[in-house]
């Protein structure tokens, strides 16, 4: 039996019309970049895996917590957008800090070696080695972080373009 496709239109009714203009702009860039949207049926709601097609590598998702709406953000080259995590507000910076560390990356042989290991970075003077699975860089959607985590993908695709 062939696997259902689940419309877009269903995920964004879910997420609520408070993130429909949000989740619609994110969507059309990153399809413009060369991503494809993957939606998958959840205990919670929907998965929402954007990936993209010349790496086949997940560049965000979106996930339902506590009946809230979250975005993981697969975050490869954090180092070339310092300047804006930099000034993210102290919630998504709090957030980044209380996130899953990579065990992968503070002891190579810690953790399974297909690990596509985590992401290094620098955040306000310390280093953050965080995973990419265990909410590494996951924030919930509100009018606050929306326009950073815009930036903050902008930025991700700009930099997977030029590798």
């Amino acid at each position: 039996m062939p696997k259902q496709v689940i419309p877009f239109n269903d995920f964004l009714v879910t997420a609520g019309t408070e993130h429909e203009t949000f989740i619609n702009q994110l969507h059309a860039y990153l399809q413009e970049n060369n991503c494809c949207a993957k939606i998958k049926e959840a205990a919670n709601g929907y998965v929402v895996s954007y990936v993209h097609k010349p790496t086949n590598r997940t560049v965000a998702n979106y996930v339902f917590r506590k009946k809230m709406l979250m975005i993981r953000v697969y975050a490869d080259n954090a180092n070339s957008y310092a300047d804006v995590i930099s000034h993210l507000p102290d919630t998504m910076k709090d957030a980044i800090r209380n996130g899953g560390n990579c065990a992968r990356l503070i002891n190579p042989t810690a953790c399974n070696s297909r690990c596509l290991k985590g992401f290094d970075f620098m955040l306000d003077g310390d280093r953050q080695q965080k995973c990419r699975c265990h909410m590494g860089l996951t924030f919930f959607l509100d009018n606050e972080t929306k326009p950073h985590l815009l930036e903050i993908m902008k930025r991700e695709m700009q930099a997977r373009t030029k590798q």
